[in-house]
């Protein structure tokens, strides 16, 4: 009878611990090799990456991570991959900025034809190979995201905030090599809205004392009506760091993940780990207006490479959902509606060239705090 009550007391326990276990996530591979979960929409992402808290509780999604590599990835890497997908498998989406996985997308095609596949931002698609990624008919979806040309977008949403002037803050030895015609475009846009267009130069070196003495130079006693536009991700934590400080907007954090950044100047680390994105979002809003900078910040928690697996995921479940077939949900139309709808994003899909799959350049718009 001691037995028996044990034996169900165990049962009973692993049952309570089931939920837990699903709701636990790693951002790292599994010592050094592609981890294997699967599930309706399989996703692979770089190791560190984050998505939205809540799609490591969706059932109808696996998150995997990929080995850090110094290099490209490996035939066995590949065939790991294409042999963890399986009838049961829906959708699969890659996304690293690294070279050698476009090879998956064939071997799961051969097998299952009927998986949709999604190149998120891999890294053929950022040099001369990207034509045979626009041609693979293994191919069915290839999103990349615009990370150059972003201070037009940025200059709109200081408008929205009421700046007056807006700081485009770049560095002296930019690496950069599309920064001059998009301060170009900001330019022109701040002459035609009212608003007066500054360009600050930094040292590359440049101390956050030296940094934030120019913008408070330049702003001249008129720094709750100043936007700052960081347009080198190095230049972010200065820039976010100052306008808790000295009370500027920030039209767009343009950090290598928002949501961390902001999570560590705020002390929401914790916070960032375990709510949702929609929750981080509203955490964030509420101490910004200790700051008095509510509705002056804007950035993107989940970070701008995890846009393409966020999107195809909304995509796929909707899909599904609606019984809808591939051609219907990935148009421009439709990938505008998840954006607004299901990320709070303001997405703009714009071609990449000739394809035999549907393939968008996202440029997305940074969520205001």
């Amino acid at each position: 009878m001691i037995k028996k009550i044990f034996s169900i007391a165990l049962i009973m326990a692993f049952v309570i611990l089931l939920p837990a276990c699903k709701q636990e996530k790693s951002l790292k591979s599994d010592n050094n090799k592609v981890t294997n979960k699967k599930a309706e929409i399989t996703v692979y992402l770089p190791e560190g990456q984050q998505l939205d808290n809540k799609y490591y509780k969706d059932e109808q999604v696996a998150i995997n991570y990929l080995p850090n590599n110094k290099s490209e990835f490996t035939e066995k890497e590949v065939n790991d991959i294409a042999n963890n997908i399986d009838k049961h498998v829906k959708v699969l989406v890659i996304s690293t900025e690294k070279t050698g996985l476009e090879g998956v997308f064939k071997k799961v095609k051969e097998k299952l034809p009927g998986v949709i596949t999604v190149a998120g931002d891999i890294g053929e698609m950022h040099n001369n190979e990207l034509y045979t990624v626009l041609k693979n008919p293994n191919l069915d979806v290839a999103f990349t995201v615009e990370k150059n040309k972003i201070g037009l977008e940025s200059a709109q949403i200081a408008k929205l905030m009421g700046a007056s002037r807006f700081i485009y803050l770049s560095k002296i030895k930019s690496d950069n090599r599309e920064i001059n015609q998009d301060m170009q475009s900001v330019k022109e846009y701040c002459d035609n809205n009212g608003m007066k267009f500054e360009n600050i130069v930094v040292n590359n070196d440049a101390p956050y004392t030296d940094i934030i003495s120019k913008i408070k130079k330049v702003a001249d006693k008129q720094i709750d009506k100043t936007a700052v536009f960081p347009s080198e991700k190095s230049l972010s934590k200065d820039v976010l760091e100052g306008a808790l400080k000295e009370g500027y907007m920030v039209a767009n954090i343009n950090s290598e993940n928002d949501g961390e950044l902001l999570a560590e100047v705020l002390n929401m680390s914790d916070d960032y780990k375990k709510l949702s994105r929609e929750k981080f979002d509203s955490k964030v809003s509420e101490k910004l207006k200790q700051y008095n900078l509510n509705g002056k910040i804007a950035g993107i928690s989940e970070g701008i490479d995890s846009i393409p697996s966020e999107l195809t995921i909304e995509i796929a479940k909707f899909m599904y959902e609606k019984n809808y077939m591939i051609e219907e949900c990935y148009r421009d139309v439709s990938v505008i509606a998840r954006g607004n709808r299901n990320l709070k994003l303001s997405i703009l899909p714009k071609d990449i060239g000739l394809s035999l799959g549907y393939s968008r350049n996202l440029l997305v718009t940074p969520r205001i705090y």
